[in-house]
């Protein structure tokens, strides 16, 4: 699998993000004693920021490796829970009302396969949801990605790694294919990938989560809090389950 074979070299290609924890402490109005959800929790960085902050969180991957090295982050204080658990079981692990906000950051929602299994992921978190709890997702603006017909994203380079990423179109825009490279510049080893990505548009996304029932939703270009724009590389999702 994909992120199996990077799980290694995970931390260094997408490192913890202030700007990520920030952005969920103010859309929640604090982290202190929220529950909270994290699918598609990688390798559990983001889990522990928030944690830090005083959030009990769950984080849930699909990939074996990324749990098992999640969970060697768990702090001393036990607020954090790392689970290997399809984002689309979430319904059925968890009782309706559990959480204060689910947040899936990181491009998980365009693994999913088609818009069918995107909806059943929006009403699971809806289900688990307190009322007026938040769900928070970030995907690659593909808006941008399909008018433009990008084929390449920037490369990630450090000291560590060099993480090339591209995309490969078929017919239509149902599916692209996301091709990367990746080199470990102290062994020079490098690592070959190629997974098929759901990209959603805007509109669609926005029409998903109106049919789950969502409301107050807002679109941000990035976690700082910038409108979305034609030129904007993420797409960020604010949506509330109605009190």
């Amino acid at each position: 699998m994909f992120y199996q074979s990077i799980a290694e070299y995970y931390d260094f290609i997408f490192p913890p993000s202030e700007k990520q924890r920030a952005f969920i402490e103010q859309e929640l109005s604090g982290l202190e004693r929220k529950t909270l959800l994290e699918a598609g929790c990688g390798t559990g960085n983001l889990a522990s920021l928030l944690s830090e902050k005083g959030a009990d969180v769950t984080g849930i991957d699909l990939d074996k490796e990324m749990i098992l090295k999640a969970k060697t982050k768990v702090p001393a204080n036990g607020r954090i829970t790392f689970e290997n658990l399809n984002i689309l079981e979430i319904d059925q692990r968890w009782a309706k009302e559990t959480f204060d906000g689910v947040v899936s950051f990181g491009n998980t929602l365009v693994h999913l396969k088609d818009k069918k299994q995107v909806l059943q992921f929006l009403k699971g978190c809806f289900m688990v949801l307190k009322p007026g709890g938040k769900l928070l997702v970030q995907i690659i603006n593909y808006d941008r990605i399909l008018d433009n017909e990008i084929n390449a994203l920037p490369t990630i380079d450090n000291e560590k790694i060099s993480f090339e990423r591209f995309y490969d179109y078929g017919p239509g825009d149902n599916h692209i294919d996301f091709r990367t490279i990746l080199t470990v510049k102290e062994s020079n080893t490098v690592m070959r990938n190629v997974v098929s990505l759901l990209p959603v548009r805007q509109k669609d996304l926005k029409c998903l989560f109106e049919e789950t029932g969502f409301e107050k939703m807002r679109v941000f270009g990035g976690f700082g809090g910038n409108g979305l724009t034609s030129d904007s590389i993420p797409l960020v999702f604010s949506a509330m389950k109605p009190v």
